[in-house]
């Protein structure tokens, strides 16, 4: 297999407006530049947005893990490599690599997804399309050697009981919309360490995060955070409409 099939490549520069306190880039804006990434590594393999979009269908991410050394910093420029690892049934797995600006390698990063149907989001199996390319995979190589874990998501009853307020509520308000008109996953990890924040959490000590989605959000819906903290980890869970499981985060701080 040629080289420009084994992995896709993307630079990035880091802006003002993506970073925050100390001018380090959000963690949620480093996961919207992972999906750019995975975006334009889709497409090379043929199963870019707009093609798909002609069929009616998309790209709907299950579950990620994603690990740092550093975040970039403002006016750093870091590059995104990114490769299809398998093919279990409708699953795709991607894989991330994380490059500071003289090639230092400062993170990396795992995730799931499926091709679903753009109006009902039932799996699409490829190889049962006739007008879709047969998938590839490009490279086999786990960044983590496993992949991306399922967090357990409690009912909401478990975590709040009859008393429990949420931490924070957030909207799916105009400027947390994506092209789709629900919340950006990228958004959850915001929120996740918005609730963290609040809470008195120092966020700088987070680098490594597990991600799973269960629930998409659509304009104008409510999602209540609960926080939950075992030992060295501390996760996020997001509902809707009283007991709907929406996202979870579970993210490990370092211990200095």
């Amino acid at each position: 297999m040629s080289e420009f099939l084994t992995y896709t490549d993307m630079e990035v520069y880091c802006k003002a407006t993506e970073c925050g306190i100390g001018d380090k880039l959000y963690c949620s804006t480093l996961i919207g530049d992972l999906q750019e990434a995975a975006e334009r590594g889709s497409n090379a393999m043929g199963f870019g947005t707009d093609f798909l979009k002609e069929n009616e269908i998309c790209w709907i991410i299950l579950k990620m893990r994603l690990q740092f050394t550093e975040l970039p910093s403002w006016h750093d420029t870091f590059k995104i490599r990114t490769w299809g690892s398998y093919i279990d049934k409708f699953y795709f797995g991607r894989e991330f690599e994380i490059f500071s600006s003289d090639n230092r390698q400062i993170g990396k990063a795992t995730s799931v997804w499926i091709l679903a149907d753009w109006n009902t989001h039932r799996p699409v199996i490829p190889q049962k399309r006739s007008e879709l390319p047969l998938p590839v995979v490009q490279n086999p190589v786990l960044v983590f050697d496993e992949k991306a874990p399922k967090i357990r998501f409690p009912e909401r009853n478990e975590i709040a009981g009859d008393i429990e307020k949420p931490v924070i509520i957030k909207y799916a308000d105009y400027n947390e919309l994506d092209r789709n008109r629900h919340v950006n996953n990228s958004r959850y990890t915001a929120w996740a360490y918005d609730a963290l924040f609040k809470c008195g959490y120092d966020v700088t000590k987070i680098e490594d995060l597990v991600i799973n989605y269960n629930s998409e959000v659509k304009a104008g819906e409510k999602v209540e955070l609960f926080i939950s903290k075992n030992e060295d980890k501390v996760t996020v869970f997001g509902y809707k409409n009283i007991d709907t499981k929406v996202f979870a985060v579970e993210m490990t701080m370092r211990n200095a």
